[in-house]
């Protein structure tokens, strides 16, 4: 391996943990007992919530082996409690992140494995869901260096975000899953950079550029999808000139 390529790593990890998140809506208690909830799965609940909260702060001050144990304390805990296994797929993602800012990309391709294996029959009705799954796969087998598997699952998710792209009525919705392409394409060219085809990674770089940037100056959308679309185009801009330097 070029000694250059491994400059493009770093531009991996802040792609992949730089995206936004939508923490879990929260349930008030007499609302959902109205709605035939128990109280017995919001305690449940609430305990798994306690739980993976420890391990998010254990990642925070760079705690990662007891970050770990509370994801496996809660992937633990969905799947011995029937009444949490709507979680699983919740935990399994974020314990996968976990275990990669732990350096256990072994462990986060396995748990990735089997996010995308229980999404797969929701990939038509929940097609970004089904795409970031497969987005995380792939920055896991990069993460363990296998750069073939990685473009692979990238070039999947890649697909599903254009999936989602057309099934969304709202134009914003739209346009967030326009910019999810572009960034998968800036993390394929990483894989393809490594693989030694730079020409194709400077191509696909160049290829997200000009829809990052219709995303940014897009006036009809939120502010802070257009600053995460500008955040972006500057990885893009790094990257590219990292690659050209190398050609």
């Amino acid at each position: 391996m070029r000694p250059t390529a491994l400059l493009a790593l770093p531009v991996l990890f802040s792609l992949a943990f730089a995206q936004d998140k939508q923490p879990p809506a929260q349930r008030k208690d007499s609302a959902t007992v109205s709605a035939g909830i128990s109280k017995e799965q919001l305690a449940l609940e609430a305990q798994l919530n306690s739980v993976l909260s420890d391990a998010k702060e254990a990642l925070r001050v760079g705690r990662t082996a007891d970050a770990v144990k509370q994801y496996e304390a809660a992937l633990a805990m969905v799947h011995k409690e029937p009444l949490l296994a709507e979680q699983e797929k919740r935990v399994l993602k974020e314990a996968g992140n976990g275990y990669i800012q732990a350096n256990r990309p072994n462990d986060a391709i396995a748990t990735f494995e089997k996010l995308v294996a229980t999404l797969d029959k929701d990939c038509d009705s929940l097609p970004e869901t089904c795409a970031n799954a497969q987005q995380d796969l792939g920055i896991a087998k990069m993460s363990a260096r296998d750069f073939t598997g990685g473009l692979e699952s990238l070039r999947k998710a890649e697909a599903t975000y254009e999936k989602a792209e057309k099934s969304g009525e709202l134009h914003e919705y739209s346009m967030i899953q326009v910019m999810n392409q572009e960034k998968t394409k800036l993390l394929m060219a990483v894989a393809l950079f490594q693989l030694g085809k730079t020409a194709d990674a400077v191509k696909t770089t160049e290829d997200a550029i000009p829809q990052l940037n219709r995303v940014k100056d897009d006036n009809g959308i939120n502010v802070g999808i257009r600053d995460s679309a500008t955040s972006s185009l500057k990885d893009a801009q790094n990257i590219l000139q990292r690659f050209k330097s190398a050609q």
